[in-house]
C-alpha cells in the first residue's frame, strides 16, 4: 500500500498484545543510498524510534509492532545511526534537475509499506510559504540525494489525463540508483 510522509506523520504505535499505545510518528528516516524508509521517529526531540522491519503490519490507521521493545535509541542500530550521520532529509530538501534547472522543494513524499521503499517526491515551488504547482516525481528519476538538494533527471516529461497523474513526471530512461554524494559518505 502507497503512504505519504503527511499520512503517516501523527499516527499511533501500539502493541499487539497489550493494545497499549507506545507512541506517535514524528518523523521518518529514509537512506538516501537506496530510498528505504528505515524508521519512524516516535518522540520529537529524536530520543526513540521504531525501525520498519519491527512493524507487525499497518492497519486502520495504527502502526503495530509484537513488542514495545522494538522501540529503541537511534545509536542502538548502526545502520540507522549510519544514515543519520549523513543528515540528508528528504522532506523539505530543494530540488534541481542535472542540468540545474530549479523544480522545488519536497512539500511531500511517497512509499510502499509493503518493502518500505520511497517511491514519488511531491515538489512544489513556494511564493510566500504556500506551495504552488505541485509535481510528482517518480523516485527512479532520483539521481542523488545531499544534505542541502535532492538531483533529478533533465529527461523528464508531464504526462497523463487523470488529476492525480497531471503533473506526475516520468522519463523513458532506466531507472536511477539512488546515491549519496561521495563527499557526504563517512
Amino acid at each position: 500500500m502507497q503512504k505519504s510522509f503527511r499520512e503517516f506523520l501523527g499516527t499511533p504505535i501500539c502493541d499487539r498484545l497489550n493494545k497499549g499505545l507506545l507512541g506517535k510518528v514524528s518523523d521518518l528516516i529514509v537512506n538516501p543510498v537506496d530510498g528505504e524508509v528505515l524508521a519512524f521517529f516516535i518522540r520529537r526531540d529524536k530520543k526513540l524510534l521504531l525501525p520498519t522491519v519491527d512493524v507487525l503490519k499497518v492497519a486502520s490507521g495504527v502502526i503495530w509492532v509484537d513488542d514495545p521493545e522494538a522501540l529503541v535509541v537511534p545509536d542502538e542500530i548502526i545502520r540507522i545511526a549510519d544514515v543519520l550521520k549523513l543528515n540528508t532529509p528528504v522532506f523539505s530538501n530543494k530540488v534541481f534537475t542535472v542540468s540545474r534547472q530549479y523544480l522545488g522543494e519536497v512539500v511531500d513524499f511517497r512509499f510502499e509499506t509493503n518493502g518500505w521503499i520511497l517511491t514519488k517526491i511531491d515538489v512544489a515551488k513556494k511564493i510566500l510559504g504556500i506551495a504552488t504547482e505541485k509535481k510528482l516525481i517518480n523516485a527512479t528519476q532520483i539521481v542523488r540525494i545531499k544534505p542541502n538538494e535532492i538531483t533529478v533527471r533533465d529527461a523528464v516529461v508531464k504526462i497523463g489525463s487523470a488529476k492525480e497523474k497531471k503533473n506526475e513526471l516520468t522519463s523513458s530512461f532506466a531507472p536511477a540508483a539512488l546515491s549519496v554524494d561521495e563527499n557526504f559518505k563517512n
